[in-house]
């Protein structure tokens, strides 16, 4: 699902989490959220929730580009040390090359392994990895590429495969 205004991704499957142990089905739950996302309150009052109630059944995959819509994650507001705080919210933390989908994968099978407490994902990332014109951009967290620059992009990503 969406969840709609930044952060509360993490509040919705903290619930979802806790309403499953009241049935008999058995699932997992996965967040993505971005770097942008831990700047809001809702998103640590979920992580304080998750851990308070041991939700091993939560995975947050945190894409951590420091990017967002405005700049710069750690001019708009920092986030640092993020590892620190996750651990000292209860969490188990992973950090990941989130380009490398082994080690995507890797990640997922270690947190469905732990049954002690929620586990967050930090996928280091570069936004518009493999696009010249768009890695590290701002700009391109919500602009759309002219037709020149669209097939510029696809011939870089395509060179970026067969290399």
């Amino acid at each position: 699902m969406s969840s709609g205004f930044l952060g509360h991704g993490l509040s919705i499957a903290v619930g979802l989490a806790l309403a499953q142990r009241m049935d008999v089905s058995k699932y997992h739950i996965y967040v993505l959220m971005s770097d942008g996302d831990m700047q809001s309150g809702v998103a640590w009052e979920g992580a304080m929730t998750a851990a308070k109630y041991r939700v091993s059944e939560v995975t947050v995959i945190m894409d951590y580009n420091d990017v967002q819509l405005d700049g710069a994650t750690h001019d708009i507001m920092p986030l640092e040390p993020i590892i620190d705080k996750w651990k000292a919210f209860g969490f188990n933390v992973l950090e990941i090359n989130g380009h490398d989908l082994r080690q995507v994968m890797d990640s997922l099978d270690t947190a469905l392994e732990i049954h002690s407490k929620p586990t967050v994902v930090l996928a280091h990332t570069t936004k518009g990895k493999g696009v010249s014109f768009m890695e590290n951009t701002a700009l391109w967290h919500g602009a759309v590429p002219n037709a020149e620059q669209y097939s510029q992009a696809q011939r870089e990503l395509q060179e970026g495969v067969n290399e």
